[in-house]
């Protein structure tokens, strides 16, 4: 592990730097199950989620997770993350996802679009179309998948599983998600309950975590707090001994009813 308190702009870490700051705060994603867990006929009710990421003992800046329904058929489920102090002076880079959609009669949700903006010192711009009518998922670069039921975006299953966890008793969840031009399966698997302290609260929250394949060096969990719909209230991902750590600094919204 290195001793730097950042990974060097110059070199390949610095690439990876950005993509594990986005995925402090999207551990979830994965992609939707084949065959899909049991649940609920409930939607999960609307909330803002704010939460600090660190990088070990430094502090990289705060993300925000929102859910909210527009009429009673459609979504819009957006995912910020902003550096702040010595990560933006290094960074200089706000990162959105956002997952927009259609509400089915029983509550699930069936993406339409997704958008990925990287703005300030590395713009970028990326979607991912999910169209049943011609039965596509088209991505920017052109390349096109056949419609598979049950795909989804990156984004959308950190919500899939927050309702899957309250629909079953399975202790594993496997998702399929399209990314980069692909379609890829992503386990996550129940470890019990544990008491976690962040700047919220304190709770009772089961971990979840990632499963993968093979002598990984990257750990992923998440701890959700059940009376909250399952939201994180933690999330930590471990990349080559650096540890990213998300944690709940305030929720609203209906959610907390």
């Amino acid at each position: 592990m290195s001793t730097e308190p950042f990974p060097s702009m110059t070199n390949p870490g610095y690439g990876r730097l950005l993509t594990a700051f986005a995925l402090a705060a999207a551990l979830l994603a994965g992609g939707l199950s084949a065959p899909a867990a049991a649940a609920g006929d409930e939607r999960i009710p609307a909330f803002r989620a704010e939460y600090e990421v660190r990088y070990g003992r430094l502090t990289l800046g705060e993300s925000r997770l929102e859910l909210e329904y527009i009429g009673d058929d459609r979504y819009r489920y957006e995912m910020h993350v902003r550096p702040r102090g010595i990560a933006r002076a290094v960074l200089r880079t706000d990162l959105t996802d956002i997952s927009e959609g259609r509400v089915a009669g029983d509550g699930s949700l069936e993406p339409e679009r997704f958008t990925h903006k990287r703005s300030g010192r590395s713009e970028r711009e990326e979607t991912v179309v999910f169209d049943a009518e011609t039965t596509t998922i088209r991505f920017d670069d052109g390349e096109t998948l056949d419609w598979e039921d049950g795909a989804v975006d990156r984004l959308l299953p950190q919500l899939l599983i927050m309702r899957d966890l309250a629909g079953t008793i399975e202790r594993r969840l496997t998702y399929r998600i399209a990314d980069d031009g692909e379609i890829s399966d992503y386990t996550f698997e129940r470890k019990g309950r544990e008491r976690v302290s962040v700047p919220a609260g304190s709770y009772r929250a089961e971990r979840v975590q990632r499963v993968r394949e093979g002598d990984s060096d990257r750990e992923s969990n998440a701890w959700v707090y059940r009376r909250w719909s399952n939201l994180p209230v933690k999330i930590e991902h471990i990349d080559s001994g650096r540890t990213f750590v998300m944690e709940l600094t305030e929720v609203s919204g209906p959610i907390r009813d």
